[in-house]
């Protein structure tokens, strides 16, 4: 039972584990040069107010970066952005073809489990690997506001509004992981696979940062994944307060909060079951592909 799991688990370990270490070693990096960069904070919102910067961060673009908040979300999720192009497009595509190239296949399909199950234990593995980007983050950011928050710099972070942020980053991580999947299973050949991952995560991601710059073409990004779920929209959500009083009496069993204010950010429901959509329809897309095609190669 899940033989093909705990082998590819073991086996990936170092490409699984690398890419969200060094996603975690960025926010402290982040955190030791922000008393520097919250000096200079207006002379980088100038040179960020011109287009061309404001179409490459998207909904980024619109954090206020005099605070450690908004600079960490900026820093932060640009750099996941370009890793998880990178990961998504060559990681999910090469799960079968690199096997065709190095004509491992029909060895690992001796296996006595349907097609199907082998490719999906293959991918359990990839979006099991991929939660250590939320936990990681998580963890060094709270480590390093801390750490801020001691050396009497000003800094605070809604660890409400960051995790429904890093959730939406595991949830592209599987849509563009499927969809990139899929096109593995549809070519079988590591170079058409790589081409047609590239093409559909790269142009999801062109039209919405076009939709987002041209207003006559917002209608665009709709047809993104990148559009949902994404860490600068959830950001830019206005927080719902309640006063800590109204909360404890309407909730009596949970300790009454220290603040004054509880600031509550509404979970993007929508966007994450669209995402989830997307995601399972191109899963079992790849599934259903792998398993009733020829393998000739």
């Amino acid at each position: 039972m899940l033989r093909v799991f705990v082998k590819n688990f073991k086996k990936n370990w170092k490409s699984g584990l690398i890419p969200p270490l060094i996603v975690a070693i960025m926010i402290p990096l982040i955190a030791s040069i922000w008393p520097q960069l919250e000096v200079a904070s207006e002379v980088f919102k100038t040179i960020l107010s011109n287009p061309a910067y404001k179409a490459f961060l998207g909904s980024l673009g619109f954090v206020d970066i005099s605070k450690w908040e908004g600079m960490f979300y900026m820093y932060l999720f640009i750099w996941m952005e370009m890793i998880m192009l990178f990961i998504v497009i060559f990681f999910p595509s090469r799960m079968i073809t690199t096997e065709v190239d190095k004509k491992t296949l029909d060895m690992s399909l001796s296996l006595p489990i349907p097609r199907w199950k082998y490719l999906l234990e293959k991918f359990m593995v990839y979006l099991t690997y991929n939660l250590l980007y939320p936990l990681f983050i998580l963890l060094s950011a709270y480590l390093s506001t801390v750490s801020l928050v001691g050396s009497g710099n000003s800094a605070g972070l809604n660890y409400i509004t960051l995790t429904y942020s890093v959730i939406g980053v595991w949830m592209w991580y599987f849509a563009l992981g499927a969809i990139s999947l899929l096109c593995g299973a549809i070519f079988l050949e590591s170079r058409k696979a790589n081409s047609a991952a590239a093409l559909i995560v790269g142009g999801m991601y062109i039209i919405v940062r076009i939709g987002g710059m041209v207003d006559s073409l917002s209608w665009l990004q709709y047809f993104s994944v990148f559009h949902y779920m994404s860490a600068g929209s959830i950001f830019q959500l206005d927080p719902t307060l309640f006063a800590a009083s109204d909360f404890v009496s309407a909730f009596p069993h949970i300790p009454a909060a220290s603040t004054h204010q509880l600031h509550l950010v509404t979970f993007p429901v929508g966007d994450f079951f669209i995402l989830l959509g997307i995601g399972l329809a191109a899963l079992i897309g790849a599934l259903i592909v792998f398993q009733k095609r020829e393998l000739t190669y």
